[in-house]
């Protein structure tokens, strides 16, 4: 897990509190939640970003955190079936686009049909399909075009999504499936299909608040579900739950 940064944004912690309140958050949420981090205006708040999976299990094992947001509702019910979430919402929404280095990609709008025009030692990064919200949803999407057979073994797995789109970025891999707003946030890559979400379950980011968060973390937790909030993370290319 990469603790990316502190914002300190207040001089004077609420009266109590000796911690800021802590936000453990999926990894494609970084720049997004950073700027909505920038605009509240109360108790300092630490973000730390990982997979999903990771962030899952070290609250489990009890990390301590006031607020979690992941990439998949699965993970979310994990650490409610743990005792960890004491109220928890849908936060985001998000979908799927294959990318490539930019200048190579060739947009359409055939999943298939892009990946039949690659080389036959192309490969395609994602994260890993059997833990990672981003590389679950891809697997899924590739099942559903009929494409899992020819492709699953020519996938490049990855712990978070951010690190399968810096391997495309580098053009260290020919393709990667990743989140649309991960694709609008690396000028390095472009996307070449965007992939229907009929392919694959809803992409949604549940907030937890964890088990003994206290007032501040509580105001945290509303903030993110504000006008305000929704509108940045609209900005960064984030859908609201219907």
């Amino acid at each position: 897990m990469r603790v990316l940064f502190c914002l300190l944004l207040s001089l004077a912690a609420a009266p109590g509190r000796a911690e800021p309140v802590t936000i453990f958050a999926a990894a494609s949420l970084g720049g997004a939640l950073d700027a909505v981090a920038e605009a509240w205006d109360g108790a300092p708040l630490t973000v730390s970003y990982a997979g999903s999976a990771t962030l899952a299990r070290q609250i489990a094992a009890g990390a301590p955190a006031d607020i979690a947001i992941l990439a998949n509702a699965d993970w979310m019910d994990f650490l409610e079936s743990e005792g960890r979430v004491s109220e928890r919402r849908i936060l985001l929404t998000n979908s799927l686009v294959l990318v490539g280095p930019a200048g190579a990609a060739e947009p359409g709008d055939d999943l298939a049909a892009a990946l039949a025009a690659l080389p036959d030692d192309a490969r395609i990064a994602t994260g890993f399909v059997e833990s990672v919200p981003a590389g679950i949803y891809a697997a899924e999407a590739l099942r559903s075009a009929g494409l899992w057979d020819a492709w699953s073994g020519r996938l490049v797995q990855t712990e978070n999504v951010r690190l399968a789109l810096a391997l495309a970025a580098r053009g260290e891999v020919a393709r990667a499936i990743t989140y649309r707003t991960d694709a609008l946030a690396e000028p390095r890559v472009e996307v070449e299909v965007e992939i229907p979400d009929a392919t694959h379950a809803p992409i949604v980011y549940p907030a937890g608040l964890l088990t003994g968060a206290d007032e501040e973390a509580v105001a945290v937790f509303a903030f993110l579900s504000s006008d305000t909030a929704q509108a940045i993370f609209a900005e960064y290319g984030f859908g609201a739950p219907e």
